[in-house]
């Protein structure tokens, strides 16, 4: 028959302390320094030189037009040829109207005859002009702005009374473990229990 054996186990209770020491504190506090800046600025600048040309007065003079002028001289010139076309049709068409059944003439003929003699015996004229200079504008650079002086304000932060602070110390028991005992059997051997 085997042998049987008591096995026990025990753990002892442990006490822990929580500890706070007393301090002092009685540092002085230091003078704290800040300033405003403003910073010194130039603000200066330039503008740029232009050089304007404005060359169509010249080029306007020996026929180069922009749209503008080219529908403005083409509208009168249309207008005054639609009058002479007017007035040349309203003439033919009364003479056509009281000389047409005459015998003898030819009104239509007479008409044709009579433009290209006008046409022909037209004085043609030369015209000697002056032509126009470009006109040259230069605006000069030129320095703008106003400088920003600079500055620096100071301000000194002081305090007249030094800075003490005592904190209390403290002393805390608690039971960290607490103690136990167990015991069992076992049967043919120790049990290591763990």
């Amino acid at each position: 028959m085997p042998m049987l054996y008591l096995n026990t186990r025990h753990t002892l209770p442990m006490i822990g302390m929580r500890v706070q020491r007393n301090t002092l504190d009685s540092s002085i506090n230091q003078p704290r320094y800040e300033q405003e800046t403003q910073q010194a600025r130039s603000n200066r600048g330039f503008t740029q030189p232009r050089l304007s040309i404005d060359s169509y007065p010249s080029r306007h003079s020996y026929g180069y037009t922009n749209n503008t002028d080219f529908a403005r001289e083409n509208l009168e010139r249309g207008m005054s040829e639609v009058r002479k076309g007017t007035s040349k049709h309203t003439q033919m068409a009364w003479a056509l109207a009281e000389d047409g059944p005459k015998p003898g003439r030819q009104v239509g003929i007479e008409f044709a005859k009579r433009d290209m003699e006008n046409r022909v015996t037209r004085q043609r004229q030369l015209v000697a002009a002056a032509i126009p200079d470009p006109e040259i504008h230069f605006d000069v650079g030129q320095t703008v702005g106003e400088p920003t002086i600079g500055r620096t304000t100071p301000h000194w932060n002081t305090e007249s009374q030094a800075r003490v602070q005592y904190n209390r110390g403290s002393i805390e028991t608690y039971l960290q473990q607490k103690g136990s005992i167990h015991s069992w059997v076992s049967e043919g051997k120790y049990d290591i229990y763990a």
